[in-house]
Order: C-alpha cells, then structure tokens, then sequence
C-alpha cells in the first residue's frame, strides 16, 4: 500500500456537498445489511437449516467475533502507518470490495451441504473485509469534516444509512414470508443478493465522487503512541468507557427481546416487528439528537438518550401481557436514542483525533476509530456470556413453559442491567472535557501550525 507514513494536513478546511455527502455514507446501507444477521439470522440458520449443530455454530461464530475484535486496532494502525498517492483509505476500501463481495455470497448462500470449516474460514475472509471497510469509512469520516457540528453532521448522516440498511434487512424476509418463502435459506439468499448489489454500486461512487484530504509528511505511528493516548487521554479513556457501557446495554436489550416479546409479553413469535418499530423510531429521531447536540454539546446529549432510557425501562416491569399494541409502543418508544450513541460517539472520537494531532502531529484517524468499534463490539461480544448464565441462574428455560417467577426475573434483568450500564454511561460522560470549544482552539492550533 505504500512505504511512506504520512498524516494529514490539518490546515484545508474542506466543505462536502449534499452529493458528496450522500455518496459517502451509502456506503452504510450495504455494511449495515451485514450486522444484523451476523447476530440475529446466521446462526440458527447454519445451526438449523445446514445442520452444523448449536455447540459448533456458537465456538465458530465466538471465535470470530474475538477475532474481529482483534483485528480492529491492528488494521486501524497499519492504516495509519501506509498511504499512497490515492490516499490512506481509498484503496483499502478498493481491497474490500472484492473481499465482501466474495465471501458474504459464500456465507449467505452457501452451495448445498457445508462443513464447520467451511463456515470458520468464510466468517474470518468475511470479518477482514468488513475491518479493512468499516475502519476506513470511519477514518475517513472523520478527516471529512474538522468543524465540531460539521462532524456531526457527517456522522449523523451516517448513521441514517446505517439504519436504512438495518430496517432493509428486517424487511427482506418479512417480503419472504408474505410471499409464501418462509425458508431461512431463501431469506439469506435474498440478504445476499442486497448486499453484493449495493456494495460495488456504494463503494464505487464514494471512491469516485467523495475527495480525501491531503497529506504531508510526518513521523511513523508506533502502538507506543496508542498506549500513551490510553494513559495520558482523559478524553480517549472516558468516552471508551462510555462505548463500552452502551455497548453492554444494547447487548443485553438485544440478547434478550425475543424472550420478552415471546414469553414476557406472550406474543409469540412476532420480535421481528417489534424490532422493525425500534429501528424506524431509531432512524426517524436522528435528526432530533443532531439538533440537542447543536443547541448543547455531544456529550450533554448523549447523557439525555441514558436519562431517557433510565425512565422508560421501568414501564417494562408494568407491561400488560398479550397486548401486541401496548408492546409495539413500549418498544417504539425504547428506540428513540437507539441511534445516538452510534453517530454522536464518533463525531466525538473525531474531535479527540484532534486533540491527538495536537500533541502528536499525527492525524491516527484509524488506530482511535478501530479503538472506538473494539469497545462496542466487546460489549456486544459479553452481552450474551453475562445474560444467557443469569437467565439460567433466576430459573428461565427456552423451548418450556416458564412459571410467573422466572418470567419476572426476565424481565427484571432486562430493565435493571441496562439501567446501571446506562448510569455508568451517563458519569463516563459527565463534564467531558473536550466540547464546542475546546475542539475550536485545537483546530486553530492545528491550522497554525500547518
């Protein structure tokens, strides 16, 4: 990719247009559609339909999430260190492209019978393409934009995208259904097709149509310099923190509503649209934490979306069984700041490259965004190793009639573990150092010295 480190040029201000703007963060929709079955559709349906059995599905698909985990800071760095004359992020997007395309058809519409190794080996090429993508789109987004509501802006549009994509997925087999396919296979081929159609028309016309900053030339990344921004960022440490608190929570809330909808609220086996309305209110209220982030501060918003969530998951434990509308509502309501954490931490992570720019003079986009989705991913990763076992612990069981005790313990772990993870959040966040600002005289220092 290039022998020369380099970082960026802190000194251009660059205005996206609409156009731009609307090139770049299609490429979401596609990357969005790869999330969710990961967790919700892939493994019963390589547990079920291809018969690779519950114990294998669930090491292979642990032991790659792990190494998703892993992977993410690595690549993050290597970015950094590496560009060419086409940019840093460019072409490992351009080298993605062929990686997902690839790999996702071979996951999600596998020929006939498959094997455990089959699913191991496709997941880990799937997991390095999705790295290579996502940790270069969310660099790049944060050298899109240096003016603190700008980023905003770029990440909020994101994350619509994102959510598009997400409630596109929920859609695909809903289509099935009606139209009298119900088969998982079917569903995931359909999922297959709207990801390998999208990802090259996306991906190309942000290549095309989106620039990249320039760069000059500066000293090499080290993980020395990783470690020192662990220790001696406040900034850096705090809002981690708070990832990997809201992480959890999601993780838990997750894990854990398809029990709720099926057992606690006895409605059978329709979580998939409850999920639906979550996402929708999700995506339609983005607009509204961008304005509370502009009339306040990031991280003042933020602190709203873990207050709310803190008085709405009480009415939970009061939720009247059997009433589809009353739940339909209930988890309506609960999606209103599903979305706010996911575009609002990364406009802040871009305003800590800054502070790092500062005190470095390097712009390490990379290695802080791949730091940025190893928290949220961990969180997602223990969500499910520390709400199955006090599931089991309080007397719940799947596939049996559960007793009114086991079900209220359900529910009491669905409210009260993300309400503390939520109030952790929430003090993670208190009296942030790093807003409007300060990110304008790091920006001015930055442009001083360029």
């Amino acid at each position: 990719m290039g022998a020369t480190p380099r970082a960026l040029q802190g000194g251009r201000r660059m205005r996206l247009s609409r156009a731009s703007l609307l090139a770049f963060v299609s490429q979401a929709v596609p990357i969005a559609g790869l999330g969710l079955p990961i967790v919700v559709y892939l493994p019963p349906f390589y547990a079920d339909e291809m018969g690779l059995g519950l114990a294998a599905v669930g090491w292979i698909f642990m032991i790659t999430r792990f190494f998703d985990v892993a992977i993410d800071p690595v690549f993050g760095l290597l970015a950094d260190r590496y560009g060419t004359r086409f940019g840093r992020r460019k072409p490992w997007i351009a080298l993605a492209l062929p990686i997902l395309m690839l790999s996702v058809w071979m996951v999600f519409a596998p020929a006939g019978s498959v094997s455990d190794s089959y699913l191991l080996v496709w997941l880990l090429i799937m997991y390095v393409g999705w790295t290579f993508a996502t940790i270069s789109i969310l660099a790049w987004s944060a050298e899109l934009a240096t003016d603190y509501d700008a980023r905003t802006r770029v990440q909020g549009a994101y994350q619509a995208a994102l959510m598009v994509g997400l409630i596109t997925v929920l859609v695909i087999p809903a289509v099935f259904e009606l139209t009298g396919t119900p088969a998982l296979r079917d569903k995931m081929r359909g999922i297959g097709w709207f990801i390998v159609v999208l990802l090259p028309i996306t991906f190309v016309a942000a290549l095309a149509w989106v620039p990249e900053t320039k760069v000059v030339e500066r000293p090499e990344a080290h993980w020395r310099d990783v470690v020192s921004a662990l220790v001696g960022s406040r900034p850096l440490r705090r809002l981690l923190i708070a990832d990997l608190m809201v992480g959890l929570s999601s993780g838990v809330s997750g894990s854990l509503i398809v029990f709720i909808a099926r057992d606690a609220f006895a409605l059978g086996d329709r979580s998939g649209v409850l999920m639906l309305a979550y996402f929708v209110v999700g995506c339609f209220a983005i607009p509204f934490w961008i304005w509370l982030s502009r009339k306040a501060e990031k991280h003042t918003a933020l602190i709203w979306a873990q207050v709310y969530s803190l008085v709405l998951l009480p009415v939970f434990l009061v939720a009247p069984p059997g009433n589809f509308w009353a739940a339909l509502v209930m988890i309506a309501l609960f999606g209103l700041p599903y979305a706010s954490h996911r575009f609002l931490m990364k406009a802040m992570m871009a305003d800590i490259t800054d502070d790092d720019q500062v005190r470095t003079g390097r712009m390490q986009a990379g290695v802080y965004f791949g730091l940025l989705a190893m928290t949220e991913k961990i969180g997602l990763a223990l969500a499910v190793g520390i709400t199955y076992p006090l599931l089991q612990w309080i007397g719940f069981r799947t596939g049996v009639q559960n007793d009114a005790a086991a079900l209220h313990g359900l529910v009491l772990l669905f409210v009260l573990l993300p309400a503390v993870l939520h109030v952790l959040a929430a003090l993670a966040l208190w009296r942030f150092p790093l807003g409007r600002a300060a990110q304008r005289d790091l920006r001015q220092k930055i442009e001083t010295t360029a």
